[in-house]
């Protein structure tokens, strides 16, 4: 191809690039003596809404939500090793001290981000701090606030299937690869149904915090489902966010997939592609969890 055929499909590229990919550096943001801002989470399994919920959440003109921000993972990591923190108290960091350093950086780099896009509170969300939620909470108290999102566990498998082509060693359900070494819908089924306990776990423990909303009823149902949502969070209600496709938010991970859509769209019963045999199988690994969500089996 000529450097000119080239120039040309750049420009073209550019030009059809979707509003999302519109990016915020931050450098440094003068604080002074500004209080922490409410921090929130969207918790969510792999392939379950949780980026449509987002640019809903990022529309509203009160909340900022940036792309999956992945680092709280190695602040996780720090806080729950003994070996570290045993070398912190060396230097005169107790685990109160870790803790208020930990949540002076978390909930700074989570503050920068909302106050320099002009909002008042921020969410984040990265489906793998399911595995961090111990962390969050000693981090961030009783003030934060979680949206548990949840989807239909094989629509989810399947949807991972197709993310990972199919191969049991790849993606998060490979843990499960022994127990089921010839289906990548039964290792994701299983890793769906760990991943979901783990957040009804959490929901029990803290009821108050938490607010569950089921991908199924508010993609199809937005105006329906969505303003209680932002009543739990103490925000008004601005129909505003459902029109979130017209609206510039940061492009990162998984983003490519929402732009498959400009609207609510429900993606519901992709599992019944399966064969039967496997149908029945993989009912048998999420029915237990299903029920506890209230899903018909």
């Amino acid at each position: 191809m000529s450097l000119l055929n080239r120039l040309i499909n750049k420009v073209k590229s550019t030009a059809a690039e979707p509003q999302v990919r519109e990016r915020v550096v931050i450098k440094t943001v003068e604080r002074g003596d500004a209080e922490s801002l409410k921090p929130g989470f969207i918790i969510g399994v792999y392939r379950s809404g949780t980026t449509l919920l987002r640019y809903v959440l990022d529309s509203h003109p009160n909340i900022a939500v940036p792309p999956e921000s992945n680092f709280l993972l190695g602040l996780a990591g720090t806080w729950r090793s003994e070996w570290y923190r045993k070398g912190l108290q060396g230097v005169g960091v107790d685990d109160e001290g870790l803790r208020q350093r930990m949540r002076d950086f978390a909930g700074g780099v989570f503050d920068d981000y909302a106050r320099v896009k002009g909002k008042g509170r921020w969410f984040d969300k990265t489906p793998s701090y399911i595995d961090a939620l111990d962390f969050i909470d000693d981090t961030f108290g009783q003030e934060c606030r979680y949206i548990m999102l949840y989807r239909h566990g094989l629509d989810v498998a399947n949807s991972m299937v197709k993310m990972h082509g199919n191969d049991v060693q790849k993606g998060p359900g490979r843990k499960f690869a022994e127990e089921y070494p010839n289906s990548a819908r039964l290792t994701n089924a299983r890793y769906w149904v760990e991943q979901c306990e783990k957040m009804l776990a959490f929901e029990a423990v803290h009821p108050d915090q938490c607010f569950r909303i089921l991908y199924e009823q508010y993609s199809a149902e937005p105006e329906r489902y969505l303003p209680p949502m932002f009543e739990f969070l103490g925000e008004a209600w601005d129909s505003d966010v459902l029109n979130f496709a017209d609206k510039q938010h940061d492009f990162g991970l998984q983003d490519s997939k929402i732009l498959e859509n400009k609207g609510f769209v429900p993606n519901v019963n992709t599992y019944k592609s399966w064969p039967e045999e496997e149908v029945a199988r993989a009912r048998e690994i999420v029915e237990p969890t299903m029920v506890k969500l209230g899903y018909e089996i």
